[in-house]
């Protein structure tokens, strides 16, 4: 194996060039900002309404050329504020239930009003904006990428606190948990290394295992989840392969003041917490919300004192301000998290326990900016600071005096990353042709005593270029590339081309064919850890992963203002060379990262979406996914092991009373994995059992809707363990199989909302 890890320049320092990067930005854009508020501006005005005649409150007005927006008011007027040099244009408006229509319009003088713009009820798919990938928020129907979206909405719904419970039924994707290192996600047949998790565009760092504890991502202050399957490696760089997820935290857009309070309950022992507030001021609004959360813990066998799911409590606040003039949004925001999980473990002898508690703690803080330099370039930078701190304090309880004898706390990982990404956007011809150009700068330092040498580094800087072409007006492509530089490894030139076509008035297709990179992580190379339950060796000959990836969706829509059918089919295939995972070495129990020589995953989904009159919606698709590990000469499993899904969800809602009924399914089915034999060190197939989830709930609003109750239930079938042959669950998970839920539980969501 030819080790690629190259030596750092010691001429080279990666915090001062970011620093210093990070000043040059902030200047050039408060020079751009100070330039641009001078000009003079224009204002269109007009009303949005339905076929009734009725106003269509807080719909959504953007000025397509220049991406400026705004939102009506309760009674559907709208005041837009345009540049004095634009003499006409076109206006996207759209609204939640209906079609979103495009108008044109001339300007006469300083304001213009344009009248009414009547949209049509439609009752299949939501029309919404995304931001995932895009220089500025995009149409989902009008973005190049395949982007899922799960609103505000569906997750009060669900009754999920967390990103880990509200992907459970998502196609495509499957969840797992590991009962101390927390939720893992697999999308697309690949595993949570690659995937990149990030909220308003920030990755979340902490990765144990290769994964983010999806249970440690809130869902209390998020207006909705853009999930992007499918390779975005030109943009983000690093863990992008499989897709991505961008969590999108709520703005307070059309109130001066709103106050939200959210109380939890659920039967297994689980509660919860938060309270938030906005409070606009002129051109300044500032926003803080803040929630508790316990969970006692579940056991399966009472006869012990160990429990199957951990006892943990939590607690999470932000802060925020947001400041918005004519053209930009300048926006700040610091979050913090902090739970602590209690590992029990069984009475020895003399009525004693030895205990352990995992402490997790979370800094995030962020900047950004984003708005029009012109009509024609729009500029988007985000700039953050991560950091993530994990210690485990072990200690001994005698249960007849209650003393407790606490161990020195010991730090098992400190991380912490800054990141720079800066996007400019410029449409040459609109609607025609535009470039993106970013640059994405991420500096990542670990410490510790678990880390070769206390402490390691590693930077990657790079640049990335994006351009979207219009052939006809149904057909778009989009190629793209990004070049990098890595402090420890040769990074290959990435590319992608995207591809849109709008074959006919009702049928779209998406495809897409990218490369990848993924240099290994520090803790990859760098990580020792060795106790009496583990032997875990990091491997500095690691070489990088890169791979190939293809991706086509179809989609075909049909129906009228009554009912409405949208039916989708979607194939994907992924070939990794030299994938990095923990595999056991030869005669030993210890584990080391190593090289896979290749790794492929392929499959593919169909869904249909039916929406009638408003009232009833439902869903329902079959997912197929094929994996395959080739572990070079040492294998005789070099074949494709296929895995079938099914799901289905409903939401009915009544008319009279507004009360909403849903319920989502998934059959997740026969998982086949690759194991090493104790006996004879061979690597063989094993297989995961299926099971099914279904989760349901009823809601209604009272006092004008500032009240709601939910009432739901959460897996239905009870699922808490499921089988696996030839080996056990994981690390934390026992020898009988691999932890799904902690058993069939209902809960109560009681959300208040005062605003003025």
């Amino acid at each position: 194996m030819e080790q690629q890890q190259l030596h750092n320049r010691s001429t080279f320092t990666p915090r001062s060039y970011f620093y210093y990067t990070f000043f040059f930005v902030i200047i050039f854009l408060s020079v751009s900002v100070s330039v641009s508020a001078q000009n003079n501006k224009i204002n269109i005005s007009g009303k949005v309404i339905d076929a009734n005649r009725r106003a269509v409150g807080f719909a959504s007005v953007v000025h397509k050329e220049s991406g400026k927006g705004v939102a009506a008011n309760a009674d559907g007027y709208f005041k837009l504020e345009l540049p004095a040099n634009i003499k006409n244009g076109n206006l996207q408006v759209s609204s939640v239930g209906f079609h979103s229509k495009e108008i044109s319009f001339t300007v006469a003088g300083v304001t213009t009003n344009i009248g009414e713009i009547q949209l049509t009820a439609f009752y299949g798919e939501l029309d919404e904006v995304v931001v995932t990938g895009e220089v500025k928020p995009t149409p989902v129907d009008s973005s190049i990428y395949k982007v899922k979206l799960i609103t505000s909405e569906k997750i009060q719904q669900s009754g999920a606190l967390n990103l880990n419970e509200l992907l459970m039924t998502e196609a495509n994707i499957r969840m797992s948990t590991d009962l101390v290192l927390g939720a893992q996600i697999e999308m697309m047949g690949l595993g949570g290394q690659n995937v990149k998790i990030m909220v308003d565009g920030v990755p979340v760092i902490g990765r144990l295992d290769g994964n983010v504890d999806l249970s440690q991502v809130n869902l209390d202050n998020i207006e909705q989840v853009e999930v992007i399957e499918g390779p975005m490696s030109v943009v983000y760089g690093n863990n992008a392969l499989a897709g991505t997820i961008n969590l999108i935290t709520k703005q307070n857009k059309h109130h001066t003041l709103e106050t939200n309070a959210k109380v939890y309950t659920e039967s297994v022992g689980r509660y919860s917490g938060n309270i938030g507030l906005s409070q606009k001021l002129g051109n300044h609004n500032l926003l803080a919300d803040g929630g508790y959360e316990y969970f006692s813990g579940v056991d399966f066998n009472k006869t012990n004192r160990s429990m199957d799911w951990k006892p943990k409590n939590l607690y999470r606040f932000n802060l925020g301000h947001i400041w918005n003039s004519a053209n930009w949004q300048l926006n700040t925001m610091f979050r913090f998290y902090n739970d602590k999980l209690h590992y029990k473990s069984d009475i020895v002898e003399g009525y004693k326990t030895f205990d352990t508690y995992y402490f997790t703690r979370r800094y995030d803080a962020s900047l950004g900016l984003s708005g029009n330099l012109n009509e024609k370039n729009y500029l988007n930078v985000v700039v953050s600071y991560n950091d993530y701190d994990r210690r485990e304090q072990e200690f001994f309880k005698d249960l007849t005096t209650l003393e407790k004898i606490f161990q020195e706390k010991e730090k098992t990982q400190d991380v912490n990353q800054k990141m720079l990404r800066a996007i400019h956007g410029v449409n040459f011809i609109p609607q025609k042709l535009s470039l993106q150009s970013g640059i994405d700068f991420n500096i990542e330092q670990m410490q510790g005593p678990r880390i070769d040498g206390g402490e390691q580094n590693i930077g990657d800087y790079a640049v990335f270029l994006n351009l979207k072409y219009s052939f006809l007006a149904a057909f778009e492509i989009q190629p793209g590339l990004r070049y990098s530089y890595n402090t420890e490894y040769d990074s290959p030139l990435v590319y992608s081309l995207n591809a849109k076509w709008k074959i006919a008035d009702k049928m779209l297709w998406r495809g897409s064919v990218s490369k990848g990179f993924r240099a290994p992580s520090i803790k990859e190379l760098y990580y020792i850890f060795v106790d009496s339950n583990h032997e875990i060796y990091g491997n500095t000959d690691l070489e990088a992963e890169s791979s190939h990836n293809l991706n086509s969706t179809i989609e075909f829509t049909t129906g009228s203002e009554i009912a409405a059918w949208k039916i989708s089919s979607s194939q994907f295939f992924n070939d990794i060379d030299n994938q990095i995972t923990l595999i056991p070495q030869e005669n030993s129990t210890a584990y080391s990262y190593m090289n896979i020589e290749s790794s492929k995953s392929a499959g593919g989904d169909l869904s249909v979406d039916y929406g009638y009159k408003g009232w009833l919606k439902w869903r329902a698709g079959y997912g197929l996914t094929g994996r395959l590990k080739s572990y070079a000469e040492a294998s005789a499993a070099d074949k494709y092991t296929f895995t079938h899904d099914y799901f289905a969800g409903v939401k009915i809602t009544e008319p009279s009373t507004k009360i909403k009924l849903t319920a989502d399914y998934k059959y997740n089915g026969k998982l086949p994995y690759l194991y090493t034999d104790s006996e004879d060190n061979q690597i063989k197939e094993g297989n995961q059992e299926a099971y099914h989830i279904l989760d349901a709930s009823v809601s209604r609003t009272f006092l004008k809707n500032q009240l709601q109750l939910i009432l739901g239930a959460k897996n239905l079938f009870n699922v808490t363990t499921v089988n696996r042959t030839g080996t056990g669950g994981g690390t934390h998970s026992g020898s009988t199989g691999t932890p799904v839920s902690y058993g069939r539980s209902f809960f109560i969501n009681l959300n208040y909302k005062f605003y003025k």
